[in-house]
């Protein structure tokens, strides 16, 4: 598996941090060594349905391996406050870069 990927954004759930239609490269091995931390915008399989991904910010880690998941835009953004803590296993790394769609 290459290091990068590179995703996009699907709705406004991140903004005004990132937009709809914007482009993320994310860092796959972010976390091999390391947990995320608070602050971090990560790239996850939705909990719900495991052939899509969502980009959402760390709010708060949780030992041992998982994290709260929440979108910028509390009002649009389907997240932790609905489907509840998310396995570390299930990020597929951290945004490191942002491209405007």
């Amino acid at each position: 598996m290459l290091p990068f990927g590179r995703f996009r954004v699907a709705d406004g759930s991140m903004e005004p941090t990132l937009r709809a239609g914007d482009h993320v490269l994310v860092y796959r091995w972010a976390y091999r060594r390391t947990r995320p931390r608070s602050g971090d915008v990560v790239v996850l399989r939705d909990p719900e349905d495991a052939d899509r991904y969502l980009v959402k910010r760390v709010a708060e880690t949780k030992p041992p391996d998982r994290v709260v998941v929440l979108g910028d835009n509390r009002a649009a953004s389907r997240d932790s406050r609905h489907f509840g803590l998310v396995g570390v296993g299930s990020i597929v790394g951290k945004v490191v870069v942002r491209a405007r769609g």
